[in-house]
């Protein structure tokens, strides 16, 4: 029980601090990229993954019910062990199938709960991974087109924009309540566009041919929305969120996935490595905890 609460606990933690404290969990990870991100992402990212892989395999035995997942996948050998020696037996055989297909749903209910409480972390390492090695900055010269989604009421026309002095704003579209326009990059460095509007401003910075810590597409006033839409998953370990009164429901930014060593890169590249390498150091290790997934 003692290792349940402490489990529960620490993903609770996590949780609450990714939430109200991103900039903590953020410089634990900025930490942990300059102490190895001379190795470049692709190993950085498989060890974090590898790592992770171990806490999983560490944490899963206290917050899963070990006897119970036994006895199912005991049930489950039992019914196919009956199919395959009465195979001749169609009532048997039904009734071996129907057993091992009830058994397989208590034993996927029995891995819910442990992979609810444990995903939160999970979340919170692909969520700073993506922020720190998904997206590469423009390169000098590039036109790209910024989108600013605007809150119900408000209306394009009425925004101002305003770009500093290395960017240039080539065309402006007001779109109803979205804003559409073109910028162009001639100059290397950090910069800003700027929306205002009745004394509030919302900016969000450029990248030119730089190599900033982390880069986000998005920044938002609805962190959660853009996640469950599937549109980024990253803006609470980026770009800080907008308050939801801002006139500003998102601004994207189109930069490019960059490359991930022997692949194209981006944030479901990250995914895939992360899932992979986790399950299988986690999986590959259950025998030497003595833990039954």
């Amino acid at each position: 029980m003692k290792g349940t609460l402490t489990v529960i606990a620490v993903c609770a933690i996590i949780a609450a601090v990714s939430l109200f404290a991103p900039s903590a969990v953020n410089a634990f990870f900025n930490v942990l990229d300059l102490g190895l991100g001379w190795a470049g992402p692709f190993i950085v990212v498989v060890l974090v993954s590898a790592l992770t892989g171990v806490l999983f395999i560490m944490a899963f035995p206290h917050v899963s019910a070990q006897g119970a997942i036994v006895a199912v996948k005991d049930k489950i050998k039992y019914n196919l062990l009956g199919i395959r020696i009465f195979q001749d037996d169609m009532p048997t055989v039904g009734k071996g199938v129907a057993g091992s297909m009830g058994w397989n749903f208590a034993y996927i209910g029995l891995n819910i709960l442990p992979m609810i409480v444990l995903a939160v972390p999970f979340m919170v390492v692909w969520f700073q991974l993506n922020a720190l090695y998904a997206y590469q900055p423009f390169e000098v010269g590039e036109r790209q087109m910024v989108v600013a989604e605007l809150a119900p009421g408000v209306q394009a026309v009425d925004v101002q924009l305003q770009a500093d002095d290395a960017l240039r704003v080539v065309s402006r579209a007001n779109l109803g309540d979205k804003l559409a326009f073109t910028l162009e990059m001639p100059q290397e460095g950090s910069h800003t566009i700027s929306m205002s509007l009745q004394g509030e401003t919302v900016t969000k910075s450029i990248e030119v041919g730089t190599s900033p810590n982390r880069l986000a597409r998005v920044r938002t006033s609805d962190p959660f929305g853009e996640f469950a839409a599937a549109r980024d998953p990253i803006v609470l370990f980026a770009d800080p969120v907008l308050p939801t009164s801002s006139f500003v429901r998102t601004v994207t930014v189109p930069y490019s996935s960059a490359p991930l060593g022997f692949l194209g890169g981006g944030e479901i590249d990250i995914m895939l490595i992360f899932i992979v390498v986790s399950m299988a150091v986690g999986f590959g290790l259950k025998g030497v905890f003595g833990v039954e997934i």
